[in-house]
């Protein structure tokens, strides 16, 4: 399942859901539509993603990317994400660049620096090491370590928000991020081979697979499969407008060499787990992948 982004003018957009073919969905958005599409296994995913952008080349109207649909999966009836379309600035009032606290399920705050958003429900967070009482002045924020190695990609998804007192940018902006996005070939058995192979007794489990990464990450070894990566880069405007761009060209890793953190976005209640001591799925993802 995956989901096409639209934007342009009413009469536009009206008129391009008025020509959608059998098996498109759609749902209003700030702007446009997503166009929601249920592919076949024999299905080719790049001839579906061409299909829409004729579509709205004919209509006049922005085709901004494509996501998968993380709603409701009908085979496992799972509840998926409930992925935000707005604005971060429009739901929480913090600004591009500026620094805020939120909630950790132990009763303390964490703190992020929020650099920009799209409507496809990515918000660019740097993630910070701080962990406080009550939520810190935007000095603490800006002389404390940074969690990662660079901002990092989160689903927009609820979550309580605490603005700064006397907030100040933190961020310049505009600006670019860099992403890397692995090329995967993976053996179908892959999992349960590193599964037997590093003695994992809960296997089919997060915790199981936490277990390999570990391992893989403390022996300096890479997923099997992992056959290069393209570049993304996630470009800011001013005003906090997020794009992601990627280079669709095929990068080999090399010994010793230096590349961005994996694109794929991670979730904020993984993000509060870790900042209170759970396993870091995004630093290790960020070693073996």
């Amino acid at each position: 399942m995956i989901e096409h982004f639209i934007y342009g003018t009413r009469t536009k957009v009206k008129a391009l859901r008025a020509a959608l073919p059998d098996g498109l969905t759609s749902r209003d958005i700030s702007g446009g539509l997503v166009l929601r599409e249920e592919l076949d296994a024999e299905d080719d995913f790049d001839d579906a993603i061409a299909r829409i952008e004729a579509l709205a080349a004919a209509h006049g109207v922005d085709y901004d990317g494509h996501g998968e649909w993380l709603g409701e999966d009908p085979e496992d009836g799972g509840k998926g994400l409930d992925i935000l379309s707005q604005r971060f600035t429009k739901r929480t009032g913090i600004k591009p660049g500026h620094g805020f606290a939120f909630d950790l399920p132990d009763g303390r705050f964490g703190h992020a620096i929020y650099v920009g958003s799209n409507r496809m429900g990515n918000v660019l967070l740097d993630i910070s090491t701080l962990v406080t009482d009550q939520p810190a002045s935007p000095d603490q924020l800006r002389a404390a370590p940074r969690r990662y190695r660079q901002p990092i990609l989160v689903w927009h998804t609820p979550f309580t928000v605490c603005p700064l007192a006397q907030s100040v940018a933190l961020v310049d902006l505009p600006c670019e991020i860099g992403f890397r996005c692995s090329f995967w070939n993976p053996e179908p058995d892959m999992p349960d081979k590193l599964e037997r192979r590093f003695g994992v007794t809960t296997p089919n489990t997060p915790e199981g697979w936490n277990t390999v990464l570990m391992a893989m990450a403390e022996l300096g070894e890479r997923l099997p499969g992992v056959e290069g990566y393209s570049l993304w880069t996630a470009r800011v405007s001013r005003t906090g407008v997020l794009k992601l761009i990627d280079d669709y060209t095929l990068h080999p890793y090399t010994q010793g060499g230096r590349w961005p953190m994996p694109w794929q976005p991670g979730r904020m209640d993984e993000i509060m787990a870790i900042l209170i001591g759970a396993t870091d799925r995004i630093a290790l993802s960020d070693q073996v992948e």
